[in-house]
Order: structure tokens, then C-alpha cells, then sequence
């Protein structure tokens, strides 16, 4: 398996192995003007009482988003802080949900999704401009997207050996991140509809933190503590975007991809010889047994063996060919230009554009070196394991023992987090909606004008995916688009999301 930096884990290298602190008055809390924070990037924020936000409005210069948006930090302990954007929604910001997105890696910042798939501004190629994107997820939510873990981008922390590098810890941090949020920050959003969303390896994130903020809040109102004390987040749903949820699973998943028709559409297949299929098949049932074993155990010595045991028999075929002009695991309608990544989005038009002085001096941040892909969080993630576990007991747990909603979206290109991986993972995740949910066919689905669409109704709708799923989980892929389905067809992928949260 290649370097997943933007996804799961490192199995290869496994193998080889002074910003002015204080708080602006909320925007609507009607407490005066809003206070503009300067300065430079802080060393520490382990001050004795380091106040709860900061908070800055953001000029069009920066990106002309179509509506108001703001840049700030929340504090989240004495010694770690959370750097954040938001956007007020196009379409009625009083009354829209709020969206909280966050990118994979483990270390990639929110900037690699916000401003290369959900909008609503994309980089120039000057690195040194952006321009409005058309659709956006801002569309119709109010949208908040985070660096995250503590210590990613913008974000900060005291001491990097404490990074958080489980759920748990990272989890905590983003449960109190909100409530400042919700309760200070913006305090006119509180009691909104929430959708966490993540890509990548968001797919553990987004699971893993709520259901760790569903238990903790659901603990809390069981303490005793009442509701005039505390309320609660308005959690509704959860949108998983090309979402790295069991490893093992996406393994097997290659030979699907590979050597089966498996979207029925008539394509070329098998993608590879029969030899290499036949490899693959002889594999599959053994990697399925390591990887249930894992899913009982939860045991990251069981699953980093599952997983290599894996990538080693039925992803041995397609990792030989990550090689310049070989497979692309982020798209196979590309080729590798040079392996792990296989592409330049960590030192691209996106990154040197925030590591302009007048981009940083603007966030509030001046002479940081800013890094879309953290590897250093990547490889402590990777050292201590937890990257190799399943998040399916906590999707289980979400299903069974909450009303929220669970969306997945697939691109059909995307390798490393491919469909039929997807499709095998959701259909054997055990709830008590399973056997409806596996029943379930898949059917075109169809967008005009960043709205979905019967295409009955409408000649001119274009065709999106598929789809298939019930009143609590969905699944959408998405047609030529790879693990950044957002940003490859961001009108179609913008069409279910509006959808989604209109629901």
C-alpha cells in the first residue's frame, strides 16, 4: 500500500518502518463592534487564563466567498488551540444548519478540503489569488471547517509529543471546540442542526468524534445536569466523503475494483491480467478472515497484521504499479507521477498561497510555515496504531443508538477509498437496519443546476451515480471522481449534499 497521507494510514512505511489573545465580541450577540485580532503566531498558549476565542472578519480579497466569513481560534485546553474558518451560508444564513468539515490524513488541514473540494473559493495557479467557485457547500450552510488535530496547520499546541493520535483525545477536543463555538462564538447558531463531515480519513474522525460526543453529551444529561446548564449539540446527521472506515475491507475491494465489472455499465474489465486476478481472488477469503478478527478484537496489534497481511497478498498486483505512469491511488484516471503521493497537492498553487506574507498577515499568523499535509502528525498517528483499527463498533453504536442520519459519497475513480469497498463495508455493517439496507438496489441518480432531479422530469439532467440506502443511511457514488469527489464534480456532489440537509 502506498503513503495514504490523505487517508489511512502509512502500512508502508509501517512495514520499513504573538497573536493578540483575546476574545471579539460575538457577531450578533450585539455587544459592539467586532474586534479585529492581530499579531504573531504564539510560540505557546499555555498563558495561565488564555482567553476561549479569537475572531476576525475576513476581507473578499482573501476569497470572495458570496457571503460573510470569519477566521479565528478557539482555545481548547491551556496548551492546545484550534484554528478555524466560517462561512455564513449564500441562501438564508439565519435559518441554514451548520456544517463542520474536516480533512483526512491523518494531517491534512481543513485548507486542503475547503479550498479543493467544498468551496467556496479555489487557488489561482499564480499561488497567489483565488476565485469564487459557482457551487459550493456554502450554498445552503452555514459552514465551519477546522485544522485539526491540535497542531495541524494554523492550529497549535505547546509540546508535539502530545498530539492527539487517538479518537478519544481528538474527539475531546473537537466536542469542546463546538460548544465554544456554538455558545460564544457564534451564539446565534445554538441549537442549529449540525452535519459533521469529513473525506479521507475523515471517515474515522467524523465517526469516531461523534460518537464520542454523543455518548459524553448523553452522559452528561444523565448526570443530572440540567438542561438550563447545559444543551446540548444538535447533532443530525453525518456526511462521510470517500471515507477510510475499515481497512480491510477497501483491501478486498481492490479485486472488485480491478478485475469485476462492478458498476455494470459496460466499462473495460478487468482492469488488470488474469494472472494478477487470480492472485487477488486466492487472497481474498484469508484477508476477510484477519480483517473480522480485527472487527472483534479492536486489537491494533491484530489489525496492523490484518492490514499488512492484506496489502501484502490482495494489494500486492496494484501496489507494484504506484510507479511514474502507473496506477494513481487517489484517481485512476490518472497516472502516478511519483509515488507515494503520486501528485503535487501538498506544495501546489494551494499551498503557496498560504504561505504568502499578505495571505498569513491577513489569518493572523505571519512568518508561519504553513504545510497542507502534516507528516509529522501522519507518522505519529501511524506509530501509535490507531490508524489500523475499524471505526465499524462505533458506526454500529451511531445507528443503533441515535436517530442521526449517515450519508456516504464514493467517487467511482477513487483507488485507495474505493466503491466497492464501500459498498461490501456498509452492506455487512451490523445494525438493526442491516438486512433493508443490503435489500436495497442501486438506482441512477441525477442532477441539474446543483439540484438533484428525476430525469424523467427534466431531458436535459445529467447523470451523477448511483445510489441506494434508507431514513438513516445512504449511500451516493459519484461518476468521474476520484478520492476528492467535491472537488471533480462539485456541482453533482454539491446537489446531494443540498439535498441531504434539506431533509
Amino acid at each position: 500500500m502506498p503513503l495514504l497521507a490523505l487517508c489511512c494510514a502509512l502500512v508502508a512505511a509501517a512495514t520499513a518502518s504573538a497573536l493578540d489573545l483575546y476574545p471579539g465580541p460575538s457577531p450578533g450577540s450585539g455587544s459592539g463592534e467586532q474586534k479585529t485580532l492581530g499579531g504573531a503566531r504564539p510560540p505557546v498558549l499555555a498563558e495561565e487564563r488564555p482567553a476561549p476565542f479569537t475572531l476576525r472578519k475576513q476581507p473578499k480579497e482573501l476569497c470572495d466567498a458570496g457571503s460573510q466569513y470569519w477566521t479565528g481560534v478557539v482555545n481548547v485546553a491551556d496548551h492546545k488551540s484550534i484554528f478555524f474558518w466560517y462561512f455564513e451560508s449564500r441562501h438564508d444564513p439565519e435559518n441554514a444548519p451548520l456544517v463542520l468539515w474536516m480533512s483526512g490524513g491523518p494531517g491534512a488541514t481543513g485548507e486542503l478540503g475547503l479550498f479543493k473540494g467544498i468551496g467556496p473559493c479555489v487557488v489561482n495557479e499564480d499561488g497567489n489569488s483565488t476565485k469564487t467557485l459557482e457551487y459550493s457547500w456554502i450554498d445552503h450552510a452555514n459552514v465551519v471547517v477546522v485544522d485539526q488535530p491540535a497542531g495541524v496547520g494554523f492550529s497549535h499546541i505547546t509540546n508535539r509529543s502530545h498530539i492527539p493520535v487517538s479518537l478519544e483525545e481528538g474527539g475531546r477536543d473537537i466536542h469542546k471546540f463546538l460548544k465554544v463555538f456554538t455558545d460564544d462564538v457564534f451564539p446565534d447558531i445554538n441549537g442549529r442542526p449540525l452535519h459533521i463531515a469529513g473525506e479521507s480519513m475523515g471517515g474515522h474522525y467524523v465517526t469516531g468524534y461523534t460518537h464520542h460526543i454523543m455518548r459524553s453529551e448523553r452522559e452528561i444529561g444523565n448526570s443530572g445536569k440540567s438542561s438550563e446548564t447545559y444543551e446540548p449539540l444538535n447533532i443530525v446527521s453525518a456526511v462521510i466523503v470517500d471515507g477510510y472506515v475499515d481497512n480491510t475491507r477497501q483491501t478486498v475491494g481492490y479485486y472488485d475494483f480491478f478485475c469485476s465489472d462492478w458498476r455494470q455499465d459496460g466499462r473495460t474489465a478487468p482492469l488488470m491480467n488474469s494472472t494478477a486476478c487470480d492472485s487477488m481472488a486466492a487472497a481474498v477469503p484469508h484477508c476477510e478472515n484477519l480483517g473480522q478478527h480485527c472487527r472483534e478484537t479492536y486489537d491494533k496489534e491484530v489489525c496492523l497484521a490484518a492490514a499488512m497481511s492484506c496489502d501484502e497478498t490482495v494489494g500486492a498486483p496494484y501496489a507494484a504499479d504506484v510507479r511514474p505512469g502507473g496506477w494513481n491511488p487517489y484517481d485512476s484516471r490518472l497516472k502516478c507521477q511519483k509515488p507515494p503521493l503520486c501528485s503535487d497537492f501538498g506544495k501546489d498553487a494551494t499551498f503557496e498561497f498560504f504561505n504568502r506574507p499578505w495571505v498569513q498577515d491577513m489569518l493572523g499568523f505571519p512568518n508561519t510555515s504553513f504545510e497542507l499535509i502534516d507528516f509529522d502528525t501522519n507518522s505519529r498517528w501511524t506509530e501509535a496504531k490507531n490508524v489500523f483499527l475499524p471505526v465499524t463498533k462505533e458506526l454500529t453504536w451511531l445507528l443503533d443508538n441515535t436517530e442521526i442520519r449517515i450519508l456516504f459519497i464514493n467517487g467511482n475513480n477513487d483507488i485507495i477509498i474505493n466503491t466497492p469497498g464501500q459498498i461490501r463495508m456498509l452492506d455487512e455493517q451490523p445494525w438493526k437496519g442491516q438486512a433493508s439496507f443490503r435489500a436495497e438496489s442501486f438506482s441512477d441518480w441525477h442532477y441539474r443546476e446543483g439540484d438533484l432531479v428525476s430525469s424523467n422530469a427534466n431531458v436535459d439532467a445529467l447523470r451523477g451515480g448511483t445510489f441506494k440506502g434508507n431514513d438513516r443511511l445512504s449511500l451516493y457514488t459519484v461518476d468521474e471522481a476520484g478520492h476528492f469527489a467535491p472537488f471533480n464534480q462539485p456541482e453533482a456532489v454539491g446537489a446531494v449534499v443540498r439535498k441531504w440537509l434539506q431533509i
